[in-house]
């Protein structure tokens, strides 16, 4: 009976070791989580280790009587996995748990909550090391009860990478595909067995249904890796984000029909999604799936609003071999229960209603076929590849024998045609 007991509480410690993070609210009670480079909404959570640069970590509890909030850090693996080899010492100075001390209530707003952020560094955590990292957060009265993760990244820029986003794919040119090409400069870094020690993610827009870890270079010469016409890099290109801003009651902008008040909250209506497949290329402003909290005429971050968003796409049947989704950062970029879009067979339509912080947001309606885990835009805004999108290299480094990932590159490329 010991060993089957032995048994089992291994299997349980290797699950939670291979747990992939990523930044998420486990609780309901919770929302708008931002994380982020230096307070700047639009900015990716990615800082220069040794700089003046902080990761902002905020979110709401829905309620105006706070509650005490903590946290833990840890480093983690190139695939967001807890490192294993590392003990807290090695990668953080400071205090394995941590209050979050600032936080404040909601003023003047329908919604009442209390908003809660942090800095990292700060004078409680110093952080040693390049890599992934995962904040998790906890009620301080119940520390083994993980409310939310906020995922954050320290960068060495240690090797140069330049490339392009090319209309030429393999499906031909100029269809609805999108090619990524880039080199790795390694004159001034030592990489020395470059399948072994570089681990390469790809993202486009931030998403990670689609996203491209463990891609191999096309060919390696003496001081660069070439990653060219490489069939793992090509994306659906897709067609520019929606668009909402609803930072004002009256003077709202994009895809929303009307704004009323219901007692006791604001209700947004977005515009009815549409079949866009067999529309030409329109181009038009957008953040690449973003979102940024902003009221007008609003300073601080306790005036700023909620609201109810309503989110409709007209289908005469629900589609039975997938599901529909509202994707953007908006979401962290997942395909979930918060996004998932409910077929009415009264209104014969899918709807989602969320409730959203005042601001601006990117979104696009995703179809995720059944049993699939990348979503498309094919059914529903179709792909052109003419969309202007954005794709983030990430380069980790581990030396042959080392002990953790290092992220020694990051690098954003925009398709411009």
């Amino acid at each position: 009976m010991r060993g089957v007991c032995a048994f089992f509480m291994l299997v349980i410690s290797l699950a939670a070791q291979a747990q992939k993070f990523s930044s998420e609210l486990f609780s309901d009670e919770l929302k708008s989580l931002v994380v982020c480079r230096n307070g700047d909404d639009l900015q990716d959570p990615v800082v220069r280790i040794g700089s003046d640069e902080f990761v902002h970590i905020g979110f709401d509890l829905m309620s105006k009587q706070p509650r005490d909030y903590s946290y833990r850090i840890f480093h983690c693996n190139a695939d967001w996995t807890k490192t294993s080899t590392l003990t807290r010492m090695d990668y953080m100075q400071g205090f394995e748990d941590n209050p979050i001390e600032e936080y404040e209530s909601s003023f003047n707003t329908t919604f009442d909550y209390t908003h809660y952020s942090l800095a990292i560094p700060n004078e409680n955590v110093q952080l040693l090391l390049s890599g992934n990292y995962v904040a998790q957060i906890f009620e301080t009265d119940a520390p083994d009860k993980v409310v939310a993760t906020a995922c954050f990244s320290l960068s060495e820029d240690k090797l140069e990478l330049e490339g392009e986003v090319s209309p030429n794919t393999v499906h031909g040119v100029k269809t609805k595909y999108q090619q990524v090409n880039f080199e790795i400069d390694c004159s001034q870094f030592a990489v020395t067995a470059p399948q072994e020690e570089l681990k390469i993610l790809v993202r486009q827009n931030g998403r990670t249904d689609n996203q491209v870890f463990g891609v191999e270079p096309t060919y390696i010469q003496p001081t660069k890796l070439v990653f060219e016409d490489n069939k793992k890099l090509v994306f659906e290109a897709g067609k520019e984000f929606e668009k909402i801003d609803f930072s004002h009651i009256r003077n709202f902008s994009g895809a929303i029909e009307t704004i009323k008040f219901h007692h006791p909250y604001y209700h947004v209506d977005v515009m009815p999604g549409e079949d866009r497949t067999r529309k030409e290329y329109y181009h038009s402003e957008d953040v690449d799936g973003r979102f940024k909290i902003h009221g007008q005429s609003i300073w601080t971050d306790k005036e700023i609003d909620y609201s109810v968003v309503h989110f409709t796409f007209p289908a005469e049947e629900p589609w039975l071999d997938g599901a529909l989704y509202v994707g953007g950062y908006l979401n962290g970029n997942r395909l979930d229960k918060n996004n998932k879009m409910q077929y009415s067979f009264e209104r014969k339509q899918y709807e989602l209603t969320m409730v959203l912080k005042n601001g601006g947001y990117n979104f696009q309606y995703l179809f995720l076929p059944a049993g699939l885990k990348c979503a498309t835009l094919s059914r529903t805004s179709g792909s052109c590849w003419e969309t202007e999108n954005e794709y983030i290299i990430y380069v980790y480094f581990r030396s042959l024998g080392g002990q953790y990932d290092r992220l020694v590159a990051v690098r954003s490329l925009f398709f411009n045609k």
